[in-house]
């Protein structure tokens, strides 16, 4: 009877220890704010937002086509099914129209030329304010022969109208 005892014992301990080792609570460790995303580097994909700024997508259409005897063989009838055609490739978008986002390593860069702050080089400057100084004289001058031109027209007509003056004064 000792032998049974013991053994109802030891069987009864193996099982506590077997399924209340399923109920130990285990202390959760207090969560860790997670690390900031890496910054992109050379040579990585691009986000799908920047995407279709420096490429294009290529197109595609369905077109539904109904049942229809096949020109090769009268024997031969399709059934109604969807065609799918390539309109156009995927190509690089050459005039985008916000400036795009380019990883270039531990700097982000933004490649849009019309924010470089001198793109001219000092010598074509000065070439365009040349040019620029030389349209304002012209445009003087021909605002001067303009008014020139004016005086002159309105002398004219007031000759013309002492000569017709002066005829009808001197036929009578």
């Amino acid at each position: 009877m000792r032998q049974k005892t013991t053994k109802l014992v030891s069987v009864l301990g193996a099982l506590v220890l077997l399924f209340g080792s399923g109920c130990t609570s285990t202390k959760k460790k207090p969560s860790v704010a997670e690390a900031p995303p890496p910054v992109p580097v050379s040579g990585t994909d691009l986000d799908q937002a920047n995407v279709e700024k420096v490429r294009s997508g290529e197109t595609l259409k369905a077109y539904p086509i109904g049942r229809y005897v096949d020109p090769h063989d009268p024997n031969v009838m399709h059934e109604s099914h969807v065609v799918y055609r390539k309109e156009t490739g995927a190509g690089w978008n050459l005039a985008p129209n916000a400036p795009t986002v380019v990883p270039l390593g531990p700097v982000l860069a933004v490649s849009d030329g019309a924010t470089q702050p001198n793109p001219l080089p000092a010598e074509l400057e000065q070439k365009v304010a040349q040019q620029n100084q030389l349209m304002a004289a012209l445009i003087e001058q021909n605002e001067a022969l303009a008014a020139e031109l004016a005086k002159l027209g309105k002398e004219l007509t007031d000759l013309r109208g002492r000569a017709t003056q002066g005829e009808t004064k001197g036929g009578k």
